[in-house]
């Protein structure tokens, strides 16, 4: 899939935009609140409608005005595909007034079914789509706060860590196979040599000529195929090095989840202790009510 161009009317801090997106990689860049999440968030919205949302319908609209639009238009294997939604004020609440999609099949109408044939056509629903487009400000804490397991799936998905399994298991597919059509190499020239021992005792030089050409090719085949040796070997190496470094990631991971702890343990304390010291702050007021009455009455029959 690949976003060819935005616009915007009235959508968050945009009152009137028209982005182009050239080939290629492209920066947007800002200020802390110009509107950089908000340009991302849009292109969400016009694709899967408010399941893609970080807040309410109502919050899309520019403050102070009754509608907002947004139009989308994108590519995705080889076909073009533009989608357009107006959400329009009614009262204090927000609704979709229009959602149309064209495809190259022709158009779709209403939310659901736009929604419906996105998910089909990106095989992917808001959620997944969302996030792997990037990480919102906050969601750090959910790896922090996830449980072993859980931890390690993110993880896992991040390093896509299943591939690396992929592409294992193909490198040893390969070198089995390569071993397979070594062995019955190596068994064909063996028979080739009887042969050839067989026509050196009948002394056949023109026999054994064409013998020792077809062992030739054979040699030449077997080159190949230790080159294809030597080749998965690099491959597996490269793979264990990988391996390597992701466990030098889980150790850094284990290292932080300690911290963790003795951070949340430190919190711990410090809640112990501040709720030690507002009770000793409310002994210590009501002490001083008790004396500032004591003043009073002392003033009073000192009569000064």
């Amino acid at each position: 899939m690949r976003i060819e161009r935005v616009r915007l009317t009235n959508f968050k801090p945009y009152r009137d935009t028209d982005l182009r997106l050239e080939r290629g990689v492209s920066v947007i860049h800002g200020l802390n609140g110009s509107g950089k999440s908000s340009l991302l968030e849009a292109c969400f919205f016009a694709l899967y409608g408010s399941s893609a949302l970080d807040g309410t319908l109502e919050e899309v609209i520019t403050n102070g005005e009754e509608e907002c639009e947004i139009e989308l238009w994108f590519t995705h294997a080889d076909g073009e595909y533009h989608v357009e939604r107006r959400v329009r004020l009614s009262g204090e609440r927000a609704q979709t007034a229009t959602c149309v999609l064209e495809t190259p099949d022709g158009s779709i109408e209403g939310a659901r079914d736009v929604e419906r044939y996105i998910e089909e056509l990106l095989r992917m629903d808001a959620d997944a789509f969302v996030n792997c487009a990037y990480v919102r400000q906050g969601e750090v804490n959910k790896l922090i706060h996830a449980t072993p397991g859980e931890r390690q799936d993110m993880i896992d998905d991040l390093l896509q860590l299943g591939k690396l399994e992929e592409y294992r298991e193909r490198v040893s597919e390969a070198r089995l196979g390569v071993n397979d059509v070594r062995a019955d190499v190596q068994g064909s020239l063996r028979e080739i040599e009887s042969q050839i021992d067989e026509k050196e005792e009948k002394g056949l030089p023109s026999l054994l000529n064409d013998l020792e050409t077809e062992l030739n090719d054979l040699e030449e085949e077997i080159e190949r195929y230790e080159e294809n040796e030597r080749n998965a070997e690099r491959t597996r190496e490269e793979a264990s090095e990988i391996l390597e470094a992701h466990e030098g990631t889980r150790e850094e991971i284990a290292t932080l989840e300690t911290d963790i702890e003795g951070l949340r343990d430190t919190i711990s304390e410090t809640e112990d202790e501040r709720e030690s010291l507002k009770e000793r702050l409310a002994e210590a007021r009501a002490e001083i009510g008790r004396l500032e009455d004591r003043r009073e009455d002392l003033v009073a029959e000192s009569a000064l």
